[in-house]
């Protein structure tokens, strides 16, 4: 019987799971967000991400009318009860909109393409072009090493069009 070293068994386990490289964390984040893998996407947004969006999608203003919030809500298809809009956190909230028919329906024609990485320390950029909602947009997006596994930067998907 022969023995796989260690060393090895890393390499592979990384390579598998995207955290050895920002450009394959990334389009495992995509492939999560298309398939509807709410957990799995989030889980691929650095803290500072998750911060950024909490402030980014308002839930201290839905927090002020939890019926109102509710029911935009429930427009596009994410369940949530007022009495959750109190408690309910940004990630709990993607990771429902991530799985939202609605948002499986927009991602159904999306694609990502990613080109050159740019290293520095814990911190990479990776070149994409991103086809959403029938429009390409081009540009770098900014992901960092946490926990050992490379994830989306507090910028998120948003970057600059080139």
């Amino acid at each position: 019987m022969r023995t796989v070293p260690a060393s090895c068994l890393l390499l592979l386990l990384l390579s598998c799971s995207g955290s050895g490289d920002p450009a394959l964390s990334l389009k495992s984040f995509f492939d999560a967000a298309k398939r509807g893998k709410g957990e799995r996407a989030v889980s691929l947004l650095s803290r500072a991400a998750l911060d950024s969006l909490e402030a980014g999608i308002g839930l201290e203003m839905m927090r002020g009318n939890p019926g109102e919030a509710s029911a935009l809500l429930a427009s596009y298809g994410v369940a949530v009860t007022p009495g959750e809009i109190d408690t309910i956190g940004a990630s709990a909230l993607l990771v429902r909109l991530v799985e939202s028919p609605m948002f499986l329906r927009v991602m159904e024609n999306s694609s990502i393409e990613t080109g050159d990485v740019t290293l520095s320390g814990s911190r990479a950029a990776v070149q994409v072009e991103l086809v959403f909602l029938n429009d390409t947009a081009a540009g770098d997006v900014q992901m960092v090493l946490e926990d050992g596994r490379w994830k989306i930067g507090g910028e998120g998907m948003c970057f600059a069009l080139r």
